[in-house]
């Protein structure tokens, strides 16, 4: 096993076990790539433009304006470049058959503990983390069993399948619904382009996805305030106003608001420089808030959101990878048995770009979710004649 095999196990192992393990990881392999690039002087990877903008302007501007979260600038930006490990072929080829089973094998572990947290606390929470995090990996364990049973169409596949979707609801994680069904929808119009679905199964899915809405809604419904509120205002019972709006979005409105007012200063005031790099990680914690909210970060629409910390350049940077993203996978077709491997190698990055739209773009785990990009991509340009 060569050593950036080793690297990969321990990344994917130690993210659902234990972040400072896993960011300990993180800052290795950071260190064995900073040494290449700077032996090298060549860096690759279709992702390239924009991980250099989104990092250097996140570690730039929080050094000018915000120096006391230096180190946490370093780690939401600087900490991105593993995406540059230069993997090998081989290497993530015989990576990419085993990860599957271990995503399942890690799914099955975790089940006990996110259920006794439910039990105990009224919420589903993994070994570290909370809501948010369950509700990623349960999205991922999904959509990995889902690819699991149309590689070897084992039934057992099915019931665990519909058992990890619970889980994404039990976490009412709003974010994440959104994620898995657009991830998932994406995987069916691959699997469809690649003649490998056919309209029975298509349909049958959709049959099956559409009643465990129906029953995560209801249920959701009854527990969650912000599913009582939008359900009141469908029926009537309340109005479509500022307050209730405010309330469905967990206060997002205010924030959107406060973000466009920070936004608004820094053109009038001819703030170039904040307008080019933004205010650095956690500008919140500095700077004004009128409506009343005191968060550190202004947590809207991600637009908005990394504008105000990253600036345009740092914006530019996440819709590029967005771009770059969705072009990849879009594109991609399923030929042989081992591409729904290859394919799954995409899955954790997708699901985070769709969930950070109404978030903000960086996640402790965002490293990872690239290097696994940078995997799919070598396995992709393998394919190519």
């Amino acid at each position: 096993m060569s050593r950036n095999e080793v690297l990969l196990y321990a990344l994917v192992i130690s993210a659902f076990l234990s972040i400072s393990l896993f960011e300990g990881f993180v800052i290795l392999t950071l260190l064995l790539v900073l040494y290449k690039i700077l032996k090298e002087r060549k860096i690759k990877g279709s992702l390239t433009p924009g991980i250099l903008l989104y990092s250097l302007s996140t570690v730039l501007s929080t050094a000018i304006f915000y120096p006391k979260r230096f180190l946490k600038g370093i780690e939401e930006g600087l900490f991105q470049f593993i995406y540059f490990l230069n993997l090998k072929k081989e290497e993530v080829k015989g990576f990419s058959k085993i990860f599957p089973k271990l995503l399942l094998g890690i799914s099955l572990i975790l089940l006990p503990v996110v259920f006794y947290k439910f039990y105990k606390y009224g919420e589903p929470k993994p070994i570290w983390g909370g809501t948010f995090e369950v509700g990623f990996f349960y999205a991922l364990f999904s959509i990995t069993t889902f690819l699991l049973f149309f590689k070897e169409r084992r039934f057992i596949y099915i019931p665990l399948f519909l058992l990890f979707l619970a889980v994404i609801f039990l976490s009412a994680r709003r974010s994440m619904m959104l994620a898995f069904f657009v991830i998932f929808y994406l995987i069916l119009f691959v699997l469809f382009k690649s003649k490998k679905l056919g309209k029975l199964a298509f349909w049958s899915v959709n049959f099956l996805i559409i009643l465990s809405f129906i029953g995560g809604y209801v249920y959701l419904s009854q527990k969650d305030h912000r599913f009582k509120t939008l359900n009141d205002i469908i029926l009537g019972k309340k109005e479509l106003n500022y307050q209730n709006l405010n309330s469905i979005s967990s206060g997002r409105l205010n924030l959107l608001l406060e973000g466009i007012s920070i936004i608004k200063e820094d053109i009038e005031n001819k703030r170039f420089i904040n307008l080019l790099i933004g205010h650095g990680v956690r500008a919140g914690e500095y700077m004004p808030h009128r409506y009343g909210m005191t968060q550190h970060r202004y947590e809207s629409i991600f637009i908005v959101s990394e504008f105000i910390e990253r600036g345009i350049l740092g914006l530019l940077g996440i819709l590029y990878i967005y771009f770059m993203y969705f072009k990849k996978v879009l594109s991609f077709r399923i030929k042989r048995e081992e591409d729904i491997y290859t394919y799954l190698l995409s899955v954790p990055l997708g699901l985070h770009l769709i969930q950070s739209v109404f978030t903000f773009f960086w996640d402790a785990l965002l490293p990872l979710y690239l290097l696994l990009f940078k995997a799919f991509e070598t396995l992709q340009d393998e394919r190519k004649p």
